[in-house]
């Protein structure tokens, strides 16, 4: 009978206790919630607003913002006041709960179909190609912010982007008891013969994919956050998540 090996996250013993936090400087200059005109009715709007809600306009906004501002999550920080502003988005994150991390994934659906409804093409077809396009644009990021903050390895993996801490795939464990029960479940699995075993073998790996999503958010959770602590879980967590599509894609078949 199929046993995990599995090492409960317990209070007090996380495995991001111990590593070296790394924290940013933030430019005392940032302006909060930096905000610009309608062209059209020059109602005084976020950066993030699109399209007025005064005169129904579209506006474009800013490449630079950050993933939750485009989906109302925070306000952008403008650390320059050009034409093409840049953003402090770590800054803007610290205003959130664990930097960012911890969202409510069924509010983030909401707001990410308000967006949507908001900024539907058919709904700019009255004025002109130009309209449309650019709700197609806007469409497509509010798509994009969604499908990154919606996803617990993502969502970190993006976080720690804004420290210049991104993953890739040269990222890897050295902890060598960690590897071997990696190493054990995908045995494991590969040896399954039944769905009753494959299902046996999620069930293990759920728990630990929601104890590394867990001890993440901890990470993101420190002042300021442990930016070592939740790179070293998001390689664990990926390779838990890769576990997790394998037995999904697992079929009787593919074991002849």
């Amino acid at each position: 009978m199929f046993t995990a090996l599995y090492r409960p996250f317990r209070a007090g013993r996380s495995p991001i206790n111990g590593l070296k936090r790394q924290s940013r400087c933030y430019s005392s200059t940032s302006q909060i919630s930096p905000t610009r005109s309608c062209p059209s009715c020059s109602a005084v709007l976020p950066l993030s607003t699109s399209p007025c809600p005064q005169c129904a306009d579209l506006l474009r906004i800013p490449s630079a913002l950050s993933y939750h501002s485009i989906l109302n999550l925070s306000q952008p920080i403008a650390t320059s006041s050009s034409s093409t502003p840049t953003f402090d988005i770590p800054t803007e994150l610290s205003t959130l709960p664990a930097h960012g991390y911890d969202i409510n994934v069924r509010d983030l659906r909401q707001r990410m179909l308000q967006r949507q409804k908001e900024l539907h093409p058919d709904k700019y077809g009255s004025k002109g190609e130009a309209a449309i396009e650019l709700a197609r644009e806007l469409s497509g990021r509010v798509n994009e912010a969604y499908s990154v903050l919606s996803d617990p390895l993502k969502r970190a993996e993006y976080i720690l982007s804004t420290y210049q801490l991104a993953t890739d795939e040269t990222d890897s464990l050295t902890d060598p008891m960690l590897l071997a029960e990696i190493l054990e479940a995908r045995e494991e699995l590969d040896s399954a013969t039944t769905k009753e075993e494959v299902d046996t073998i999620r069930a293990a790996n759920h728990d630990r994919v929601e104890t590394t999503i867990a001890s993440i958010k901890e990470a993101f959770s420190e002042e300021p956050p442990n930016l070592a602590g939740a790179k070293l879980l998001s390689v664990q967590l990926k390779y838990w998540m890769g576990l997790e599509q394998a037995a999904k894609e697992w079929s009787p078949s593919i074991q002849l």
